[in-house]
């Protein structure tokens, strides 16, 4: 049922360009949290 040799398709491009967002996100939060003394800490 599953073809193992598919090559990737415009919706697997669009998953790998989310998952980029989210993680630049991620950065920019933590950067911005660093600027109001934000720890890991606590």
């Amino acid at each position: 049922m599953s073809q193992q040799n598919s090559e990737p398709t415009i919706y697997d491009g669009l998953m790998f360009v989310s998952l980029g967002a989210v993680i630049i996100g991620i950065v920019f939060l933590v950067l911005s949290l660093n600027g109001y003394g934000w720890s890991n800490g606590g």
